[in-house]
């Protein structure tokens, strides 16, 4: 297991606010990548090309470079949230880590963020089919969840990569150094697609163990971690640990082998601020689009 201090955790905000250096990350605004689920009812829509697709950054129309799906090998982030709040389903998490790697393909990669004192790499990064060996014991009265969102998010791929980020936690923070606008900023920068599974299980936490939310300057007036899926092109999900948990996994996982990358050069906008994305398959009504709701230029 290694342990992310605080010091690399703060390095990772750091660095996701620090203008990046790879050309094809979204905020150098020279090459935009823009995830795209595309489906009619359930079923995903196969077989589009990049002239099906319009596409509009703040309002205006781009030309669509490059299309992607599904045979691009996959970084899979899964954060599992080892806090007193889950205490009671240790037994059931290691399970599920176990059936969501063997999902995985042997291009893929994979690795696994718990939490205790600090932010954990259960299982650094690895090719898919590598054995895991699993220690996770839960730490009650501590719950660094944004930081564990921080450190998934700022993972940038190698090229011809994707990155996914599956997040299975109550949400409840406490005694993180990022805070939930934080979080919500870092998604409009990552290249991930993050998706936030809600599960809860007390079970056995000691009776001296504190509330978990307890984010200074947080608020429940505003999901921060649900608009940030949402922001990423994700979604939020509820579910519970054990074969449930696995079957939510395995849903997220085909939808997003069967979405497309779009990627542009953005033309007639301004490189700086907040770039709102629209994406339409006009010849095609009736479709559920979900996309990447925009991204931070610099």
């Amino acid at each position: 297991m290694i342990r992310l201090p605080a010091a690399a955790i703060a390095m990772a905000l750091a660095t996701a606010q620090a203008p990046p250096q790879r050309d094809i990350f979204r905020a150098t605004t020279e090459v935009v990548s823009i995830s795209v689920s595309v489906k009619r009812g359930n079923a995903p829509v196969a077989n589009l090309a990049s002239g099906d697709f319009t596409l509009f950054d703040n309002d205006v129309a781009q030309q669509i470079e490059a299309l992607t799906i599904e045979s691009v090998p996959l970084d899979v982030t899964l954060f599992m949230d080892t806090s007193g709040s889950t205490a009671g389903a240790l037994d059931r998490m290691k399970r599920n880590v176990s059936s969501i790697a063997g999902m995985l393909r042997p291009e893929d990669r994979f690795r696994l963020l718990t939490i205790g004192l600090s932010v954990n790499a259960a299982v650094p990064w690895q090719p898919a089919g590598t054995p895991i060996a699993l220690d996770m014991k839960a730490v009650p009265g501590i719950s660094l969840v944004y930081d564990a969102f921080a450190v998934a998010l700022a993972h940038q791929p190698a090229a011809g990569r994707r990155h996914l980020v599956v997040a299975m936690t109550d949400g409840d923070d406490c005694g993180s150094l990022a805070d939930g606008p934080r979080v919500l900023e870092m998604s409009g920068r990552s290249e991930a697609v993050l998706h936030w599974v809600y599960v809860s299980d007390g079970g056995d936490a000691p009776d001296f163990s504190v509330s978990a939310w307890c984010t200074p300057s947080d608020g429940r007036d505003q999901d921060f971690l649900a608009t940030a899926a949402e922001r990423s092109g994700g979604a939020k999900h509820r579910s519970r640990f054990g074969d449930p948990a696995v079957q939510t996994f395995a849903q997220i996982l085909q939808d997003f082998r069967r979405s497309y990358v779009l990627r542009y050069s953005p033309k007639g906008v301004a490189p700086a601020g907040w770039h709102r994305v629209r994406v339409d398959v006009p010849r095609q009504p009736g479709l559920t689009i979900k996309s990447r709701s925009g991204y931070a230029g610099r």
